[in-house]
């Protein structure tokens, strides 16, 4: 007759087995989450519980997962601030060089209606050219009123940049704030500010009444 062997298992989602309740090498299941678990030993590892990966997982995994080869899926999902060492394998940019020439057709191939078009002289300098035609998604026409050299750089639009810079940076900041300030009121009467202690007047006075020891 055959036998049927069960591994320890459990009908409560999320959870897990300790050291306590497996073997070292024992497996135990979750059937209600249909997950497996392994209490693993070892000098590099310690003795610990790790859980299996299937194909079809759908929980949250906790800790790092590194693998090495190609990942495909169907989406990403996630701001990746956390990600490091990526190279874009598409093209964002394409110059065209062009010598005495009032017209320039640059094709950047870049599939866009909305490109961002820079024209540099010879010697490096942004000009501003008579006209810019976006002939389709993949190309422009640029002309000049006279013969002109230089290089026309297309550069792809809607592109997704993050960043921050310091309040300290922005220059007139602190102006800004303070004139904003003071149109809506913030700091226009004695109603909100009661000046107390040894100094007596209003918060909106332009000279401070008295002070202890003496007016002024």
């Amino acid at each position: 007759m055959a036998q049927i062997v069960k591994l320890k298992r459990s009908t409560t989602g999320g959870s897990k087995p300790t050291t306590s309740n497996l073997s070292v090498g024992e497996l135990a299941l979750n059937v209600n989450d249909g997950t497996v678990f392994l209490r693993k030993s070892g000098s590099a590892v310690g003795d610990s519980i790790k859980q299996l990966i299937t194909l079809d997982h759908e929980g949250i995994l906790t800790g790092s997962l590194r693998a090495s080869g190609s990942i495909s899926a169907s989406a990403f999902q996630g701001d990746g601030s956390q990600l490091t060492n990526i190279t874009v394998a598409q093209v964002a940019t394409t110059k065209a060089n062009f010598t005495n020439q009032t017209s320039v057709t640059v094709e950047h191939n870049l599939a866009t209606e909305s490109p961002i078009i820079q024209v540099y002289d010879s010697s490096n300098f942004q000009i501003i050219p008579d006209s810019i035609n976006l002939t389709n998604n993949n190309s422009a026409t640029v002309t000049f009123s006279t013969a002109t050299s230089g290089y026309v750089v297309v550069a792809q639009g809607g592109h997704l940049i993050s960043g921050s810079i310091s309040a300290a940076s922005i220059d007139g900041l602190d102006g800004r704030i303070k004139t904003k300030l003071n149109a809506d009121g913030v700091f226009s009467s004695s109603a909100q500010i009661t000046m107390g202690g040894d100094v007596s007047g209003t918060a909106n006075a332009v000279v401070i009444s008295s002070i202890d020891g003496g007016t002024v």
